[in-house]
Parts: structure tokens; sequence; C-alpha cells
């Protein structure tokens, strides 16, 4: 039962992820944000990332619930972040702030580590 929910929440966070980057890749929510707008090479890269994502969550599903139950979970799932996101970008959007400034930068990776306590650097 608790491995059950762990690996629905896994997966809700991961779909919030994909939309959240799907979201941000737009200049409306990018505003909202108060981050500056993506290179149009970053924006394909991080649409590709965000749609890997979903891909990879249904094959995830359908791996750990079997062919019918999988696709109904991602399904539904996939509305309920959604649905989440659009309210975060809505009523709390400094939620996705750090993620946002975490895609300006062209190497992600060290963007996150920057940010980690102890690494010597403020972020920007």
């Amino acid at each position: 039962m608790m491995s059950a929910f762990l690996f629905c929440t896994f997966l809700g966070l991961l779909l919030f992820l994909a939309f959240a980057l799907l979201a941000l890749t737009q200049f409306p929510h990018r505003r909202v944000t108060g981050t500056a707008e993506l290179l149009p090479r970053r924006v394909t890269q991080v649409r590709l990332l965000a749609g890997l994502l979903l891909v990879v969550t249904l094959g995830l599903a359908i791996w750990n619930e079997g062919g019918g139950f999988g696709f109904l979970l991602w399904a539904s799932l996939l509305s309920l972040t959604a649905c989440a996101v659009a309210f975060v970008l809505g009523w709390w959007a400094g939620l996705l702030v750090p993620l946002a400034r975490v895609m300006l930068n062209p190497h992600p990776l060290l963007a996150v580590v920057s940010l980690l306590p102890g690494s010597g650097r403020q972020p920007d």
C-alpha cells in the first residue's frame, strides 16, 4: 500500500515538473515569474526534456501497474498535475521562480549545484 502511494507521488512529481517546464517555456508565464525570456534553442531543449518526462512516466506507469490500469493512472495524474501547474501559476507563481532561473542557465546541473548549501556561491 505504501509503495503504491510513493510510486503515484513520484509519477505525479515527474508530471508536475514536465508541465511546469512546458509552461515556463511560454513568455506570459516567464513574465509572471519575473525571469528573462529563453532563447529559441533553449526552448526546444526544454520542451524535448518535458516530452521525454511525459513518455517516461507513461512507460513507468505501464511497467509497474500493467497496460490497463497503468494508462488510466497516467492519464488521471496527467490531468491532475496539469491543473496543479495552472493553479500554481495563477496563485503562487513564486514557487516556480527557482525552476525558471535554472532554465536560464545553459548548464542547469551546475546551477542546481550552486543553489545547494555550502557550495560557496550565492544564486544570482
